[in-house]
């Protein structure tokens, strides 16, 4: 229902729903009572009409029916249209159930997706998926759903029964999570937030329920002038109307910003160095001030290159009719003649039509990233779907202002927000100096030695500059001068020495330009926050790319100095160290509460806007604390001296405002300045002796920091109430603010019946996206349990997706590893294994479109090189997950990683970074009832398990306080010995037998011979020293040995790399052809399918290929779905086997040989017909130039494309055929290889005729 009329007129929405009405007096009423609503477009659900007889619901004021039936007793539904409303349809897709019909109309230029719906009476989530599918290809045009869903959103607001039962139905989540999708609203509930209205009366329940609704594109909401529910008239469903106006000219802030594309053209780029030469020579005069100088030029080059954009477009327009009119005018002349050059000519001009097109969509897929354009069978609908949910997900619908009105006007949105942000960037406070000092000097802070102040201070070299450029990624939004890093890098040798000077000109005159120290904010909607709350949204500043550098060439600087000043306590952005650190250490906390019996609290506190409320005043005190130099600390103030921000919402942008509190989020400084920031409050809770934690060798655990988010580990009340009282008191010197409220005490072995002096809540906290409970038993049914059905939900929603195989893998790996490796990461205890095999099974119903798999799993996770995609493997990332804390625990460094130091006290006399070189023995001690521990050992013993590795004994065994040697049954540590040198099997086991007392005398300086008998004796009788090689094997070695760079992804891969056998049908093929290979054919074969075309589409084709599963007669007779084996497209009367269809069947066969000699009269090269070349792709017998593999592997992969579109009927297989197909893919083929800066050469093509 959306009825845009003309300029001046108001448009309205309406869906009713009729009862059975099968006579004329019945239907009569219900289109005049549509009338009296005066609906443009109605939406009907339960019409209970035929096909046939759907005519009978138009009428003189609705003559325009869309409808869907089933029979004449149930559902149907209908989409009318007024006589009064122009528009224009495009297409209509029916429900062959009767459930819905979705129809696209054209209204005054502006595409709609009108939908009538009708929903199942029973929880059936299918329908919804069903639905949303069908809907996904038109989600391009402003959708309007109407209908009866028959099921509540918000149980709260949307029922009024006495019944019991409440319960929610699973369909209403799933259909709210298409919502969310699809960046939908419901009408109605947007206009009247805490309303309770009612479309259904049930007398049997006596129950009142809102089951029609009304859902629409976001971005049409801020057109609704109202939304009504109508009383129960003519049925048992009270209609549901929307009056829409048309689209409001509302005044935005236009922003410009570059296109990158023009990057690739080599005319603009003379073009720029030519103007930005001639810039310089009239500008680059010495009463200039470098700072105007570069100010001024980006305004006179951002005009420069609008107007050559302007002209360039002009004439690509220009050229495109050009072109246009010679196709037409040829075709009109091979229509005529029909001569073979006409049509050459003809493809000639197609192609360069095909240039210029691909050109224009660049800048789209670039803005979607390549990735996604490539993973797709339907690139061009899932480029123009991906745009449009984007673009709906991120406008912001309604908001609430400062007054608690919720508005929907994208202008008083955009003021909304300007007004909260002018005064979150407010100081509350101005404190004096007095009192930040008198906080700072009770406490110890590191201090910065003088080789460290002189490499902050030294001057910003151009070098540097350059660094931090490169550093910085692309396809970043760029701030409000519009020019991106991409801008900088490509001309930095033009841009750099003007630059430099303006760089060392700001840092001279201590003040930067106003234009350039500014930033446009954009927010983005913080998970699980109210949409309509302005400090839901976490503002994230675009600065200017030439301050940017600036602030990434100091963030370089200072990320160097921050992993010595800043306790390891904090881990947020500190170089090496990361935030699983703290959750595995707050894993240890619980885990050394339960196994000591220690009553313990852990306090998860909440910050309110923590970054955005920085006190610069208390921020420049705490740089002189730590004894930064002068010259580093003004650059800081030079940053912060007036900044100034728009805020951009839904295409409109603010006016600019001040800042004076808060780091910018976005600005490579802001993590390092926020660290340094909130070290004083770190430090002074760890240094008050009244605050009491645990206490272990090395430290006493009282504080754990990921940036802002911050944990407490207080063994008493009294240390929370002395907490809270040093955090307030840092809080009125720093801006800094907790919101006691939203924080949570986690008790451990105790109970909370004393008072505490703030109003916390106790109960499970969920820190760092994690759910904690006092038991970690539960950390799977917290965490895993919900992880799941969320990923099956996702999978569910995405299953029918336009998107190859290739597509699908691409999406787990994008969308679903991260989720469950962060949990894996985070989580010691593993899954059950029944949650991997859901997994699993979600994953190939995903895969398969909930049909039987035709690849199996464990083929898909194999490598590329052995015929699989690299599904992932999720128990094998389980284990990666936990064997990265193998080596940590061989570093063994304590003092930077607080989470040691905790695991090593548990072991109590055992040293950690022995356990992997003991034996299962092990379990018996106390250490391994620590869960971090256990999962670390369990995933070890699992690894040395699969990659067949014996290491009991090895070189790495240890000799003191392991399990394995004892004396007496107890075991040993011989102090003097470990001191001399002697700790491990090595350094007693030399060629297979056992040192010497002399040896032991004259190497380690140790003569104790009853110990040295006591030790032998245990040994020798434990271990057959001269039957053992102490050697460790050559995966272990490998492991151990890891850097610690990139560790997770290594240690997946060497875990993968375990199992690398062919997954093909090698001996099947090796049978059919006659030949003999070998593991190195296959594995060549199989790379080049993936490196020879961009196509996911013909990588599937061949693949597929590959693995065989294409069904042939000879298949389907032995499955008892075909009368005969015999081949039905050839007179040869043979069996149509898996050769024989894609090789020897005649027409196949014809295609071949004319595929091999289009391709030698291409290519200059004789190629002779063969079905280890045409089926396997394998071109070892070709004797080609390098880069012709690919045109070749191309064009045999489309002849077996031609020959599957008629593998029902392979008479129609024709040469033509194939080469329209071929001539189609080129273009997509050139636009990837474009993008990817890669060469590609289409002047062969032309030859080609259908």
């Amino acid at each position: 229902m959306v009825k845009p009329r003309t300029a001046t007129t108001t448009p309205s929405a309406k869906r009713e729903r009729p009862e059975d009405s099968p006579g004329a007096v019945k239907r009569l009423k219900v289109l005049n009572h549509l009338d009296g609503l005066k609906a443009d477009i109605a939406l009907l659900q339960e019409t209970h009409l035929s096909n046939s007889l759907n005519h009978l619901m138009c009428c003189l004021q609705f003559p325009v029916i869309y409808s869907a039936s089933y029979n004449s007793k149930q559902r149907g539904v209908a989409v009318l249209i007024n006589k009064n409303l122009n528009f224009t349809h495009k297409d209509t897709v029916t429900d062959p159930e009767g459930r819905f019909v979705i129809t696209n109309i054209s209204i005054q230029n502006k595409d709609f997706c009108i939908v009538s719906v009708y929903g199942p009476n029973v929880d059936d989530s299918s329908f919804f998926h069903r639905l949303f599918t069908s809907l996904s290809v038109h989600s391009d045009s402003t959708i309007i759903i109407g209908g009866d869903v028959n099921l509540v959103l918000d149980p709260e607001l949307d029922r009024l029964s006495t019944a019991a039962n409440q319960r929610t139905w699973r369909s209403a989540s799933i259909l709210k999570q298409y919502m969310n999708d699809l960046g939908l609203c419901d009408a109605w509930r947007s206009y009247h937030p805490s309303t309770k209205g009612f479309t259904f009366f049930s007398p049997v329940h006596y129950s009142h329920s809102r089951l029609d609704y009304l859902l629409i594109s976001n971005s049409l909401l801020k057109n609704i002038q109202s939304s009504n529910i109508h009383p129960i008239i003519i049925s048992d469903h009270a209609p549901v109307s929307v009056n829409i106006s048309r689209e409001k000219s509302t005044p935005s802030g236009t922003t410009w910003r570059f296109n990158t594309s023009l990057l690739k053209d080599q005319e603009f780029l003379e073009f720029f160095k030519k103007e930005w030469a001639t810039f310089l020579d009239f500008n680059n005069t010495p009463d200039i001030p470098p700072c105007v100088l570069w100010e001024t030029a980006k305004a006179v080059m951002r005009g420069k290159i609008i107007s050559y954009s302007t002209h360039k477009k002009r004439k690509e327009k220009a050229d495109l009719l050009e072109l246009e009119n010679k196709i037409k005018t040829l075709e009109t002349a091979y229509a005529a003649s029909a001569q073979e050059h006409i049509l050459g000519d003809l493809k000639n001009l197609k192609l360069q039509l095909n240039d210029i097109i691909n050109k224009q969509t660049q800048f789209q897929i670039q803005r979607l990233r390549l990735e996604r354009f490539e993973n797709s069978n339907k690139s061009g609908k899932f480029l123009a779907n991906q745009l449009k949910i984007n673009r709906e997900k991120s406008s912001i619908t309604s908001i609430m202002d400062q007054t608690g009105k919720v508005t929907h006007d994208p202008v008083k949105i955009n003021n909304a927000f300007e007004n909260f942000y002018k005064n979150l960037y407010t100081p509350q406070i101005n404190p004096s100096e007095q009192s930040i000092d008198s906080f700072l000097n009770n406490v110890n802070l590191p201090r910065l030695n003088e080789d460290q102040i002189t490499n902050l201070d030294s001057p910003l070299l151009l070098s540097e500059l350059h660094e931090a450029l490169l550093l910085m990624p692309n396809s970043k939004a760029p701030g409000p001068d519009g020019f991106p890093a991409e801008f900088y890098k490509e001309f930095w040798e033009q841009l750099a020495p003007t630059f430099y000077k303006t760089v060392t000109s700001i840092n001279e005159s201590q003040s930067m330009p106003p234009n350039m120290n500014s930033a446009n904010i954009i927010l983005l909607l913080k998970p699980d926050k109210d949409p309509t709350s302005p400090s839901s949204y976490r503002p994230i500043s675009l600065i200017n790319a030439d301050v940017k550098i600036i602030c990434k060439a100091l963030a370089q600087r200072i990320e160097k100095i921050t992993p010595h000043i800043i306790h390891f306590d904090q881990t947020g952005f500190i170089k090496g160290r990361h935030s699983d650190d703290n959750v595995r250490r707050l894993v240890n906390i619980i885990d050394f509460a339960t196994i000591e019996n220690q009553e313990m609290t852990v306090l998860s506190l909440d910050a309110e806007k923590a970054f955005d409320r920085v006190n610069w005043k208390f921020l420049i005190a705490a740089f002189h604390k730590f004894g930064f130099g002068e010259a580093f600390i003004n650059w800081i103030k030079i940053l912060y001296h007036n900044p100034n921000a728009s805020v951009r919402t839904n295409k409109q942008t603010s006016n600019r405002f001040f800042l004076g509190r808060g780091t910018r989020q976005g600005c490579p400084l802001s993590p390092s300045l926020f660290a340094i920031f909130i070290e004083p409050l770190a430090a002074a809770i760890r240094q008050n002796e009244s605050i009491k934690g645990i206490k272990t060798k090395h430290s006493h655990h009282k504080i754990s920091l990921y940036a802002d988010d911050i944990l407490l580990f207080l063994r008493n009340l009294h240390s929370v109430n002395e907490t809270a009282m040093i955090i307030n008191e840092f809080s009125s010197i720093s801006d800094y603010s907790i919101n006691w409220n939203k924080s949570v005490l986690l008790p451990l072995n105790r109970n909370m019946e004393q008072r505490l002096t703030i109003p916390v809540k106790t109960g499970n906290i969920k820190y760092l996206g994690i759910y904690f409970s006092p038991k970690l038993s539960e950390l799977v049914q917290l965490n895993h349990t919900p992880l799941l059905k969320s990923i099956q939900d996702d999978l569910t929603r995405w299953t029918n997706l336009p998107l190859s195989l290739m597509g699908k893998v691409a999406t787990v790996k994008m969308k679903i590893v991260p989720k469950v490796n962060y949990l894996f990461s985070m989580i010691p205890t593993q899954p059950p294994l029944k949650w991997f095999k859901t997994l699993d099974s979600s994953i190939s119903s995903f895969l398969w479109n909930n049909k039987p798999a035709r690849i199996s799993l464990k083929t898909l996770k194999s490598a590329k090189s052995c015929g699989g995609l690299e599904l992932p493997n999720f128990h094998k990332y389980f284990l990666a997950n936990r064997l990265q804390y193998i080596l940590k625990w061989l570093k063994n460094n304590p003092e930077t990683n607080s989470w040691l130091d905790l695991e090593q006290a548990l072991c109590g006399k055992i040293n950690l970074s022995d356990l992997p070189f003991i034996s299962q023995t092990v379990k018996k001690q106390d250490c391994f009832k620590s869960i971090n521990i256990n999962a670390t050992l369990t995933a070890w013993w699992e690894f040395l398990k699969i990659s067949k590795s014996s290491i009991q004994p090895c070189k790495m065994t240890p000799i003191w306080n392991n399990p394995d040697i004892l004396i007496y049954k107890k075991m040993i540590h011989f102090p003097a010995w470990q001191t001399g040198g002697i700790k491990q099997l090595e350094h007693v086991i030399i060629d297979r037998r056992f040192i010497t007392p002399q040896e032991l005398q004259d190497k380690h300086g140790i003569y104790n011979f009853l110990e040295y008998q006591q030790l032998k004796s245990s040994i020798t009788k434990k271990y057959k020293i001269k039957d053992d090689d102490l050697k460790l094997p050559d995966v272990v070695t490998t492991l151990i040995n890891f850097s610690m760079n990139r560790t997770l992804s290594k240690i997946y891969k060497l875990l993968c790399n375990l199992d690398n056998n062919i997954a093909l049908p090698t001996k099947k093929w090796d049978a059919d052809l006659s030949i003999s290979t070998d593991e190195s054919f296959w594995s060549e074969l199989c790379l080049n399918t993936l490196k020879l075309t961009k196509s996911p589409n013909l990588q599937l084709i061949h693949l597929k290929t590959l693995h065989r599963i294409y069904y042939t007669g000879q298949r389907m007779f032995k499955m008892g779905l075909s009368n005969s084996d015999i081949c039905e497209h050839c007179d040869n009367n043979l069996p149509d086997s898996y050769m024989h269809a894609l090789w020897f069947c005649t027409p196949v066969q014809a295609l071949w040989q004319q595929v091999c000699a289009d391709l030698s009269v291409w290519l200059k090269v004789s190629i002779t017909a063969s079905p280890s070349l045409c089926v396997l792709g394998d071109m070892s017998a070709i004797d080609i130039e390098e880069g012709l593999a690919s045109i070749i592997f191309i064009t045999l992969c489309i002849a077996k494309k031609t020959i599957l579109i008629n593998w029902k009927n392979k008479k129609n297989i024709n040469i033509s055929q194939h080469r329209n197909l071929l001539f189609d893919h080129i273009s997509l083929e050139k636009m990837s290889a474009q993008v990817t800066l890669k060469e590609f050469s289409l002047s062969g093509l032309l030859w080609l005729t259908p």
